[in-house]
């Protein structure tokens, strides 16, 4: 498996013609940022893959009280006060076609839920809730990751995780609280903050959830948050080029705001942020690529591995390095990935796993 040396700026395709299927959202449109440069200037990747950032102060937010169209900001003023009508999308293509005219597919798992899906309280000591896409949505019958961490670490667990999301929003998607559309990362922090209605995600567990009056995430001990392979996937843009810290149209925008305002939700809460795990793409019947080699255009799937642990380090959060870190590579792919992107029994089982271990050692730690 090849490492990534470091980041590189990427104006455009680089001659790569990419729209994408989203993992567990077949048949969305996918649209791209147009403009330059969108990596951001605090990160440096060393030979070995590890993240480090240049000296230099992230400015904190402030509370929401601070005046629109001031300096410092917080997400939730910011995203407000910027316009509610979506940039103008880049043009088109077909789902994911490559340069050679290779198109990629991503099959969309079939959702199984049984009665170990946790709704209601259960009066253990920890809280557990799960942010993320299909990775931890779709097993829902006590093989999937939440489920299986939940049982090592003897926690309630709430999971609020959509397949085919992302922790960004579309282009076409308003951002506004009051026309709000977004099923997001985003949306979810701000439906769990009384922000917006819960309609949005009519259908979902998700909404069930929110809409429990026992389900009370002020107490919540960890909030394990996990996007990046559809970001990846639609190619939406790692960092904002503008400064703009919280932009939600951003990978690390995204994850920022995220962060910023579970904090405010449960302000005793450890957040765990998750890489999306390494990933190989087919054409239906062929592989044709990784994730260290398929670029969209901003890069690969590894360099949202990195923007990940990067906002991971900017905001002193427990990171899980999924990519690296759970034993899932080329040479174990078939073992581990059942296809190609989702996570095998046995794969969310390693990843349950990890997941348990970092939080019962953080207690034993806390408790020390």
């Amino acid at each position: 498996m090849k490492n990534l040396n470091r980041y590189k700026k990427i104006g455009g395709l680089a001659g790569i013609v990419f729209a994408m299927v989203l993992l567990g959202g077949c048949g969305r449109k996918v649209e791209k940022e147009s403009g330059g440069d969108i990596m951001s200037e605090n990160i440096v990747i060393t030979e070995t893959g590890e993240v480090l950032e240049k000296e230099e102060t992230v400015t904190t937010p402030v509370t929401d009280t601070t005046p629109a169209g001031s300096a410092t900001q917080t997400p939730q003023a910011q995203e407000q006060a910027q316009p509610t009508t979506a940039p103008t999308p880049a043009p088109t293509a077909a789902p994911l076609v490559l340069a050679d005219g290779t198109q990629v597919v991503v099959n969309e798992p079939e959702q199984v839920i049984t009665e170990e899906d946790q709704r209601e309280p259960q009066g253990r000591d920890l809280q557990l809730v799960f942010l993320g896409d299909s990775i931890f949505d779709t097993s829902r019958d006590g093989t999937g990751i939440p489920y299986l961490t939940a049982v090592q670490c003897e926690a309630d667990v709430y999971n609020l995780a959509i397949g085919g999301t992302r922790a960004t929003i579309e282009y076409d998607e308003q951002s506004g609280f009051d026309n709000w559309t977004s099923t997001s990362l985003a949306g979810v922090v701000n439906a769990m903050m009384g922000n917006i209605p819960t309609d949005i995600f009519a259908g979902k567990v998700t909404k069930e959830i929110l809409d429990n009056p026992n389900v009370d995430f002020s107490n919540t001990d960890y909030f394990i948050v996990e996007y990046g392979m559809n970001d990846f996937l639609s190619a939406a843009p790692l960092d904002s080029e503008s400064g703009e810290i919280f932009n939600l149209r951003t990978y690390a925008g995204a994850l920022r705001f995220a962060v910023t305002n579970l904090r405010t939700i449960a302000p005793d809460a450890t957040i765990i942020l998750c890489a999306p795990n390494y990933a190989q793409f087919y054409n239906g019947s062929w592989m044709i690529g990784d994730g260290n080699s398929i670029n969209n255009g901003y890069g690969t799937l590894f360099d949202y591995k990195g923007i990940c642990e990067y906002v991971s380090n900017e905001y002193q959060t427990l990171f899980l390095n999924a990519y690296q870190d759970l034993g899932i590579d080329g040479y174990s792919a078939e073992r581990y990935l059942e296809d190609g992107v989702h996570l095998t029994a046995e794969g969310r089982q390693v990843y349950a796993d990890a997941l348990a271990r970092m939080i019962l050692s953080y207690e034993e730690t806390k408790n020390n």
